[in-house]
């Protein structure tokens, strides 16, 4: 009987001792390099929305279509559609008149891209509405994202391990910073540019004025990643993932 109570009791410690060796194991296996890209691929991370008016610091709108329907979005109050009228929104004179992206038609009173803008806007955001997808045909009212910054993640600077309702975690704090996009780095070189828009001076403004980004700041933040399934996961919180739900719905006290 002593025997077989000895047994039982040696099963269950070599149990007990190859759980800690598997959790010890899981969080040996963090690769901070895997870390790093996973945090720099999500779309969280990607996202540069923030503030109390959700402003986008990445992407500057401009807008195409007939000048009825998008003189106000230019912040010009012109009836009619003239070179000048584009100055109320800087990036976008920038656009038709340094760059050539942009072309007038003052017959139909419409501003449209030219073939050089037409190819280089292939990849940017398109919407014929604010909030609406749009196919690639011409609309009458079209809102472009013109990309002039990413972020990029800096270095990894602490990796904090626990649990949360019986799950591995690690909570990994990170540095970022505001990186300029080929376009973003070529509006840059500008001293100034002309603008009639909000915050100009004598109808200038300087590319940094515009979106608030300070090139030379870092950011902290901080992501979550639960060990799940034999892997690393990023996750913004534990109910995101089915072992965590299902815990909780065994025990809904946890």
């Amino acid at each position: 009987m002593r025997r077989n109570a000895n047994e039982i009791c040696s099963i269950l410690l070599s149990a007990a001792l190859c759980a800690l060796s598997g959790s010890a194991r899981a969080q040996q296996q963090f690769d901070q390099e895997k870390a790093t890209k996973a945090i720099a691929d999500s779309e969280t991370f990607k996202d540069c929305h923030g503030g109390i008016d959700n402003w986008d610091a990445c992407n500057w709108h401009i807008y195409t279509g007939r000048w009825s329907n998008i003189a106000e979005y230019w912040g010009s109050s012109t009836a009619h559609l003239e070179p000048d009228s584009l100055k109320g929104n800087a990036v976008g004179y920038w656009l038709y008149k340094e760059k050539g992206y942009l072309q007038l038609s003052t017959s139909a009173e419409m501003l449209t891209f030219s073939d050089k803008g037409r190819a280089a806007s292939k990849d940017w955001e398109r919407v014929t509405a604010p909030g609406s997808q749009a196919d690639r045909t011409q609309s009458p009212f079209e809102r472009w994202g013109v990309p002039l910054a990413t972020k990029k993640l800096v270095r990894i600077t602490g990796v904090l391990r626990g649990q949360q309702m019986g799950v591995q975690f690690a909570e990994v704090h990170y540095i970022w910073m505001y990186s300029l996009t080929p376009l973003g780095t070529e509006l840059f070189k500008n001293e100034r540019i002309p603008s009639t828009g909000k915050g100009n001076r004598g109808g200038w403004i300087a590319p940094r004025e515009l979106n608030g980004i300070d090139l030379n700041k870092t950011y902290d933040s901080k992501a979550k990643f639960f060990f799940h399934n034999g892997a690393w996961r990023l996750q913004e919180n534990c109910n995101q993932l089915d072992i965590c739900r299902l815990r909780r719905s065994v025990h809904p006290s946890v």
